[in-house]
């Protein structure tokens, strides 16, 4: 946060400049700006990133305090709306988070920075509010509504550093959404991670039925993590979210099983197919 503050600090008249600075601050320890120098924006911000770090009650009074400075404190909308475990009742703060960052950020700072938010700290809380409340739209059974707030996201973010696409192409094959699957897998074709592969070839499967090329899709996938397979075919639901995981290791599985395995059940053939191949 500091580091962000100190860059917007100076007056870079060229991009050697801004490689100059980096270069004269690598390894030396980023210098805190005391709050007397902070706007009130910075000050809301700074007291959410502290309610983080307490227990529930104190950091909701906290975020609280954060809203009286600057009501527009996209930050503190986000925080509230990920304390809520229903989904109905966390969609309000995300929706506001999401209202005060397209009038902030929208207008000439859109046309801008459009292609590259993730890029911009500012940004970055109206995009974690976007993912969140696509999240929350699923949950409730939203599909259409999550879609449309992903292919947003896409759009303000080409590169996609949430890698929210994955979510996308799923729900894409769940809507039968054919054309829309074939734009965003050719986006991303480089992709080649196990939740992507076997996109490719549940959409292969639903859009050819049992054939050489679906096949061949399902084999590359269940060669990049032979974990998942098992996963999507237990009877039971993966509710465990992996805080991390490694390529090809049962962390991966579980974090694709249970994003996926509703979706790969309720794809009519999908299972016999998966267990007759694999």
């Amino acid at each position: 946060m500091d580091l962000q503050r100190l860059m917007a600090a100076q007056d870079f008249q060229s991009l050697d400049e801004l490689r100059a600075f980096m270069t004269q601050i690598l390894g030396k320890q980023v210098p805190s700006f005391p709050e007397e120098a902070l706007n009130v924006s910075e000050q809301a911000e700074d007291l959410v990133l502290e309610a983080y770090e307490l227990p529930a009650a104190k950091a909701k009074a906290k975020v609280n305090k954060a809203l009286k400075l600057d009501p527009d404190c996209i930050h503190a909308y986000e925080f509230l709306g990920s304390q809520e475990k229903n989904a109905e009742k966390a969609i309000p703060f995300f929706e506001k988070g999401i209202a005060i960052g397209r009038k902030k950020f929208g207008g000439e700072y859109l046309k801008i920075h459009k292609g590259s938010f993730w890029g911009f700290y500012e940004t970055r809380p109206f995009m974690r509010c976007m993912q969140n409340y696509a999240d929350c739209l699923y949950t409730i059974g939203k599909v259409k509504e999550s879609v449309a707030i992903l292919e947003e996201m896409i759009e303000l973010n080409s590169n996609d550093n949430q890698g929210i696409r994955d979510q996308l192409l799923l729900f894409l094959i769940k809507l039968g959404e054919n054309d829309k699957f074939v734009k965003y897998a050719q986006m991303f074709k480089k992709d080649s991670l196990a939740f992507p592969l076997f996109n490719r070839a549940l959409f292969a499967f639903k859009t050819e039925g049992d054939s050489k090329n679906a096949v061949k899709q399902l084999l590359k996938a269940h060669g990049s993590n032979k974990h998942v397979v098992k996963r999507i075919l237990s009877n039971k639901p993966i509710t465990h979210m992996p805080e991390y995981y490694s390529i090809g290791d049962e962390n991966e599985a579980d974090y694709v099983a249970q994003q996926s395995q509703i979706i790969w059940k309720e794809t009519e053939g999908a299972i016999e197919w998966l267990k007759k191949h694999t």
